[in-house]
């Protein structure tokens, strides 16, 4: 028998069919590759996100919890919550928190000891805010007089308010009688106002996104802090 002399070779037609192959092969790679790596990295982003929404309530709660007095905002009227602009800059909160030094006796001025707190955004280069907790003290054992801290970051807009009490009403006839109050409130606990409880929103942004989107992708926070434990109500 005969051998044939002959070899078969590759055409063009596979070398082609081959390359296509191998290029559909190598950008499912790619995109699946990029498309874990998007992932991860908003996964990271809200993440970001969720620390500094718990970091700015811890701060916030605790000192808001521990203070006698808020220097700021200003109460406002419960009608006009809805018409109160939120801010990016600026002054947020200022807190007041007095102790008594027993080491001390009175009536020496220094019986009575007072740390002063204050909350305030300052705008950063890719629009939003950073907000920082400035304390100025002269409680006992505190270390540092003064000092300023980055609470966090990625803030768009935030909003503090305190509301005043519900208008008083006249209790009825039986309020004329000797003994009795002319005037009733409404309950602080199921009113949900007043100057020592104070509402708080805060709009948190994506750190690692297009500015661009920024409206879109905003995590919106709020809650509410009573001053010295007070029963916490509902929001107005």
């Amino acid at each position: 028998m005969l051998k044939s002399q002959h070899r078969r070779a590759v055409t063009l037609v596979e070398v082609m069919i081959a390359m296509g192959l191998f290029a559909l092969l190598m950008l499912a790679a790619y995109r699946l590759f990029f498309a874990e790596v998007r992932s991860i990295k908003t996964a990271l982003e809200h993440i970001g996100v969720n620390e500094s929404a718990r970091r700015l309530f811890s701060h916030l709660g605790n000192d808001i919890r521990n203070s006698n007095w808020v220097d700021f905002p200003q109460q406002t009227n419960r009608q006009t919550v809805e018409s109160l602009m939120a801010v990016n800059e600026g002054k947020i909160c200022v807190l007041r928190r007095q102790v008594f030094d027993f080491s001390v006796k009175p009536p020496d001025p220094d019986f009575i000891r007072e740390e002063v707190i204050e909350y305030y955004l300052k705008k950063v280069d890719d629009g939003t805010s950073d907000l920082y907790r400035k304390v100025k003290t002269d409680l006992p054992g505190a270390v540092q007089k003064e000092y300023e801290r980055k609470v966090c970051d990625g803030v768009r807009e935030m909003l503090l308010y305190t509301t005043n009490r519900k208008p008083i009403a006249l209790s009825g006839a039986a309020a004329i009688l000797p003994g009795k109050d002319l005037y009733s409130f409404e309950p602080y606990e199921m009113d949900g106002t007043g100057p020592y409880l104070i509402h708080c929103r805060v709009s948190l942004v994506r750190k690692g996104q297009d500015r661009e989107d920024s409206d879109s992708v905003a995590f919106v926070v709020r809650s509410c802090f009573n001053v010295r434990g007070r029963l916490n109500g509902v929001h107005p």
